[in-house]
């Protein structure tokens, strides 16, 4: 099992697409806006939740400024690995003896210095290049994740080109879209032409041996090529957990505070949870797995909107489906092997953008 674990609710940026007013309106039977700031549960009972082969990912708000809560866990609750997704403003300040025993840092990092520090705040993207190489230095072994999110004003394959020649070899993005009330979708036929785009130079990298980390591409093609039917990719409600500040549980970070649909308490037995129509009845339901929880969930911006996201992926399948023979391919004259498509499943990268 995963668990993130919501270390603080708040965070020591402000950036563009979550310091906004147009989230949706308040709602007393859904969310439950008593939540304490920081955990307020017995580190002894997390003990009692996490088992030696689970994994626990650290979680915000920003979760470093809560990194004294953080070392007690890490130094009392034993678990397969330790993850953790932070803005990287405070990276610095974590010794060498817990770098050391982190299995995944995420980072969240939108490209280069525009688009960074645009959508961040001024300077942020100076700081997280400087810590990242702090880490790197500082007993940090495990895999370095950039998360970006894709605005309307963004250009992924721009962006991910930037990470990839400046040291970031695992990347995903998501879309900057559905989470609040107001969700244009004017801006996803470009976005569908960076992402053709960035695909075609990810095969094009396989003729010189290199099958890049781009988690999007990685994973459906693993599962594509091996014909597996999926659930959701994340492994929200099912495999991955969130547990809130209170001590309750949800199936995923960002539906912490929606008490509407806790699946339990630290102690208690885990329900599970599941998308509902229309993925249900999309016909490639079982390729994908589904729409993000909290978006298939809420349907912020209407039904119409829904359907524009979706046509996005659909967009991403059918374009890996059609590269399918020349990766094979490629791994028949030995240019990549199979392994290269492997990496660890519920992580925290979104595989669906």
């Amino acid at each position: 099992m995963f668990y993130h674990l919501i270390m603080r609710t708040d965070c020591n940026l402000s950036c563009s697409y979550c310091d906004r007013e147009n989230f949706a309106n308040p709602d007393e039977e859904l969310y439950e806006y008593t939540n304490p700031q920081t955990t307020n549960y017995k580190i002894e009972d997390l003990k009692k939740q996490i088992k030696k082969e689970d994994y626990i990912t650290f979680y915000g708000g920003e979760p470093l400024l809560a990194l004294k809560k953080i070392k007690e866990i890490m130094d009392t609750v034993p678990c397969k690995g330790y993850m953790l997704q932070t803005n990287g403003i405070l990276l610095n300040r974590i010794e060498k003896d817990y770098l050391e025993r982190f299995h995944t840092i995420l980072i969240s990092i939108d490209g280069d210095a525009e688009a960074t520090n645009r959508n961040r705040g001024k300077g942020v993207h100076e700081k997280i290049v400087k810590n990242i190489s702090y880490i790197q230095e500082n007993g940090f072994k495990g895999e370095l994740i950039a998360r970006i999110t894709i605005t309307r004003n963004s250009s992924l394959f721009s962006q991910v080109q930037w990470l990839l020649q400046n040291g970031f070899g695992n990347i995903h993005w998501q879309l900057d879209a559905m989470f609040y009330e107001d969700s244009p979708y004017d801006w996803y036929n470009q976005y569908n032409l960076e992402l053709k785009k960035l695909l075609d130079f990810w095969v094009e990298e396989m003729k010189k041996g290199k099958v890049l980390r781009l988690y999007p591409f990685l994973a459906l093609t693993d599962s594509l090529r091996k014909k597996e039917k999926t659930r959701l990719r994340c492994g929200a409600g099912f495999a991955n957990y969130t547990i809130t500040t209170n001590g309750k549980i949800s199936p995923c970070p960002i539906m912490g505070s929606m008490k509407k649909y806790y699946c339990g308490e630290l102690g208690s037995n885990i329900k599970e949870i599941s998308v509902q129509s229309p993925c249900t009845e999309c016909d490639i339901f079982e390729k994908c797995g589904g729409r993000c929880l909290y978006t298939n969930l809420t349907q912020h911006g209407g039904k119409e909107a829904y359907a524009a996201l979706c046509q996005t992926i659909h967009f991403l399948i059918t374009s890996i489906e059609e590269k399918l023979p020349e990766i094979e391919n490629h791994i028949k004259d030995k240019s990549i092997k199979e392994k290269d498509f492997t990496y660890l499943k519920y992580n925290g990268v979104e595989i669906i953008p």
